[in-house]
C-alpha cells in the first residue's frame, strides 16, 4: 500500500489499542508489524498538537481538550503531527418556539383523566405517547415537567422497552435500550402544587448517539386551579 494508507492503518491500530488490544498474541502480530515503521519514522509519528484560531490564537498539546468560544467569530484549526485527533464541534441556541415535529417518532403528551385544568393537590398522571416508526436502539425519552407541579412519587417501570429512569426537578428521562415498530405509552405521576397558568415545554424523543433522529411535541399550556 502506498505511504500515507499505511500511516491510517498504523493510526487505527494505535487508536484501537486503549489500554491493550484483545489478547497477546494478537498485540505480537500488530507489534511486530508497525514497531519497524514506527521507529523508522518516530518524529512523523511525534503527539499531535492543534492550533484554533479565532479572537485569539491558541495551541492545544495535551488532550482531550474542551473549550467554549463565542459565536459569530470564525474559528480556524490546524493540526499538526501525523496521528489522528478527534475534533467536534457544536453550537447551542435557544428556540422559544419550537414546532412540532414527527420523524423517525411521534410524541404526544397528555394529562390522564383531566378534561380541563389540573386541581391544586389533586395527583394526575402525565402520559407520553410514543410512536416508533421503525426499529431502534438506545432511545431517549425527554419529558419536561411543569414549574406548578412535583412528583407524587417517583415509580421505576420495565415495561414498554423502559431500562432506566432519572428524576430531575424539571424533567423526567426515560431511557429504553431497543425498542420496536409501533407504539408505547409511559405514565409520569405528577402531583399539581401551585395556582396559576404554566407552560408544558415540549416532550422530545431521540436515538441517543444519533440525536438527529428523532421527534418532538409542540409547546402546550397548563392551567392549575
Amino acid at each position: 500500500p502506498a505511504s500515507e494508507e499505511l500511516d491510517n492503518i498504523t493510526n487505527y491500530l494505535l487508536e484501537q489499542r486503549r489500554r491493550h488490544w484483545r489478547n497477546t498474541y494478537e498485540s505480537s502480530l500488530i507489534l511486530e508489524t508497525i514497531l519497524p515503521r514506527l521507529l523508522s519514522k518516530k518524529e512523523e509519528h511525534s503527539k499531535p498538537g492543534l492550533q484554533l484560531s479565532g479572537l485569539t490564537t491558541e495551541t492545544v498539546a495535551a488532550f482531550p481538550f474542551e473549550n467554549t468560544v463565542r459565536g459569530g467569530v470564525p474559528l480556524t484549526i490546524t493540526k499538526s503531527g501525523r496521528l489522528p485527533v478527534y475534533f467536534t464541534a457544536y453550537q447551542e441556541s435557544w428556540n422559544p418556539d419550537p414546532p412540532r415535529t414527527e420523524g423517525a417518532f411521534v410524541v404526544s403528551t397528555t394529562f390522564e383523566h383531566a378534561s380541563g385544568n389540573l386541581k391544586a393537590g389533586k395527583p394526575v398522571q402525565l402520559i407520553v405517547e410514543v410512536e416508533v416508526k421503525k426499529d431502534a436502539e438506545y432511545v431517549m425519552i425527554e419529558v419536561p415537567i411543569p414549574a406548578g407541579c412535583s412528583y407524587a412519587s417517583k415509580v421505576r417501570s420495565s415495561t414498554n422497552g423502559e431500562v432506566h429512569r432519572e428524576y430531575f426537578s424539571h424533567r423526567t428521562n426515560i431511557y429504553c435500550e431497543f425498542l420496536k415498530k409501533g407504539t408505547y405509552s409511559y405514565s409520569i405521576p405528577l402531583l399539581p402544587r401551585y395556582s396559576g397558568t404554566y407552560t408544558l415545554n415540549p416532550a422530545v424523543v431521540e436515538c441517543m448517539y444519533f440525536p438527529a433522529i428523532y421527534g418532538r411535541e409542540g409547546v402546550k399550556g397548563v392551567r392549575i386551579d
